[in-house]
């Protein structure tokens, strides 16, 4: 069923209450409002990857010898891995003091198992070490940036319809915040639910501990194995 970024909008202004459905619809001036306030809910969703309820993998080469990679409008990367011909490597995210902090030899171009991302304006930036020493295929999964809508966009084609009802009791709390209204009580109940409803089943991460040792064949990587064996470990 289509559904418009402006029938989204009037409902939410109906569910609100600012709007009578029966005897008014809403004017020009109020749809120009509402998609700017529904375009800030959309974009605020960057800070809190808890509520983009989708994963997307993002494809891409390493290019030798450069450690920083900027990915468009990436949120949260949860896991990140390379391909040598058609085998996937697993590789270790580290925090930044670790990343950036810890000892380690600078301009070693090898294979790329150790990562972490930082936030960007527009995105994150992948930062790999060891250097790539090929070109090798590398891919991201992980929460992207939802894209703003237009007014006659058919929202149907980008969000289930759990997404957009949750948009528009969200758009309608706001909508009452910016008229100075109270939101309907009934509405802030169903806004919360969706909250609850989203954050537990749309982002569940694998939090299962991962042992990453040098005596194993999903070994870590470091500096002496690298300088004997190129980054190749036995199996």
């Amino acid at each position: 069923m289509t559904l418009t970024a402006n029938q989204l909008i009037s409902d939410a202004y109906y569910v609100s209450n600012i709007v009578s459905r029966e005897f008014e619809t809403p004017t020009g001036q109020q749809l120009s409002d509402g998609l700017r306030f529904l375009n800030e809910l959309i974009t605020d969703k960057d800070i809190d990857s808890s509520l983009v309820p989708y994963t997307s993998v993002y494809n891409f080469s390493a290019v030798i010898g450069q450690q920083m990679y900027f990915i468009p409008n990436l949120i949260y990367a949860e896991t990140f891995t390379f391909y040598i011909d058609t085998i996937r490597y697993q590789t270790r995210n580290q925090q930044r003091k670790d990343y950036f902090g810890s000892f380690r030899a600078t301009n070693i171009e090898s294979l790329p198992f150790n990562w972490h991302t930082e936030r960007c304006l527009n995105g994150s930036n992948l930062f790999l070490y060891f250097l790539p020493s090929q070109e090798f295929p590398l891919e991201i999964w992980g929460q992207f940036r939802l894209s703003t809508v237009t007014q006659f966009q058919n929202l149907s084609l980008t969000y289930e319809a759990f997404y957009t009802n949750f948009l528009k009791y969200e758009l309608a709390v706001r909508l009452c915040k910016e008229y100075g209204y109270n939101a309907p009580p009934l509405v802030s109940e169903q806004l919360a639910n969706y909250y609850t409803i989203i954050n537990a089943k749309s982002n569940t991460y694998d939090l299962k501990q991962q042992k990453l040792s040098t005596l194993t064949s999903g070994s870590a990587i470091n500096y002496a194995i690298v300088n004997l064996s190129g980054g190749w470990v036995p199996m």
